[in-house]
């Protein structure tokens, strides 16, 4: 890994950090933020110099996904979530972008079942998931 792309790394950290803090405290992401973080994530991309659009076009694919399953269901699962995924997408391709999701998602899910179980919340209870893409996204940089 070179330097520009350590720098990348951490530049996306501290922007789902930000997106992770925004989402709890509010339950939504300003949308000037997510773009904020799609521009500096494409630039520091093309700037890096190794720019493939299958790649990059890979990567973004679950996240657009994300976007289609949360208009057919009506907004079960946020718009800015699938954003988020799409620019995550930008910079791990997409095997460490689904490793990401993955464990999001298993991460998501045992939170869940412990509020569950211990009556904190019902079924219907809404939580942020940009905290668990950032929990996803140290696990993509520690173990992929």
């Amino acid at each position: 890994m070179n330097q520009l792309q350590i720098v990348i790394s951490i530049i996306l950290f501290l922007w789902l950090l930000l997106c992770s803090m925004q989402d709890m405290k509010k339950k939504r992401i300003n949308i000037y933020l997510i773009l904020a973080g799609f521009l500096v994530v494409l630039i520091s991309t093309v700037w890096n110099g190794e720019f493939n659009i299958l790649y990059h076009l890979g990567g973004m694919s679950l996240g657009l996904l994300l976007l289609c399953i949360s208009f057919i269901t009506k907004g079960q699962i946020g718009v800015g979530d699938g954003l988020i995924v799409c620019i995550t997408g930008l910079c791990l391709g997409f095997s460490r972008n689904a490793m990401l999701l993955l464990i999001s998602l298993f991460g998501s899910a045992i939170f869940s079942i412990v509020l569950l179980s211990f009556r904190l919340a019902g079924r219907k209870k809404a939580i942020p998931f940009v905290p668990f893409l950032l929990f996803g996204y140290m696990g993509v940089l520690i173990f992929g």
